[in-house]
């Protein structure tokens, strides 16, 4: 007979909670926004030429880099930071159990996002 045992609580939970899932779709929409800012970053770099035309008889490829599309990526940049830093607000509001924890994924945007903010603003 064992004296120390205690009746098994019921689990009453049925799943993530809505704030649960809200921060899965945070941690999406920073993915994208990601795709979003590589993308601005790609076309903003200088044209290579091409094997096809290698001493650019019929086309000139630009060699700077597009400063229209450097803005995009820094607004997106700024995007990226506030949806992550919003996604970390509501991790740590909701860090109520011993088993959350504050997404790797939107610590690693932050940080991303920060160097990338630095590299873009100080660099061009």
């Amino acid at each position: 007979m064992d004296i120390d045992t205690q009746p098994k609580k019921f689990e009453r939970r049925k799943g993530p909670d809505i704030v649960a899932k809200s921060i899965g779709w945070v941690i999406t929409a920073c993915w994208l926004m990601i795709f979003v800012v590589w993308a601005y970053v790609y076309y903003a770099r200088p044209e290579q030429a091409s094997i096809f035309d290698p001493n650019s008889i019929y086309s000139r490829a630009r060699s700077y880099w597009d400063i229209s599309m450097l803005k995009k990526a820094f607004i997106a940049i700024n995007a990226l930071l506030l949806i992550s830093l919003i996604g970390l607000a509501i991790s740590t509001v909701r860090h109520n159990r011993k088993t959350d924890k504050a997404p790797i994924t939107l610590i690693i945007m932050v940080i991303t996002s920060l160097i990338g903010m630095f590299i873009i603003y100080f660099q061009f």
